[in-house]
């Protein structure tokens, strides 16, 4: 039975909690993908932002720089 480690991508972008979420939007539109690991400044995970977290919290309520991090 295969692991994840086996079939996890080995090299993965992320996003620094510190950038802005248009920042964020557009490594998403770069990488094509609709999800990017958030690591904080620690350089551990903090979570995981969705291309939904993107349009219902930022630009769903109207911001357009918003932080990545959650409140």
């Amino acid at each position: 039975m295969a692991t994840a480690r086996d079939i996890m991508t080995p090299d993965v972008t992320c996003v620094r909690s510190e950038e802005s979420a248009v920042d964020a939007a557009r490594k998403t539109v770069e990488l094509d993908v609709g999800a990017l690991p958030v690591r904080g400044p620690d350089e551990r995970l903090k979570g995981m932002l969705t291309d939904r977290d993107i349009v219902v919290r930022v630009v769903g309520r109207g911001a357009g720089s918003g932080r990545v991090h959650r409140r």
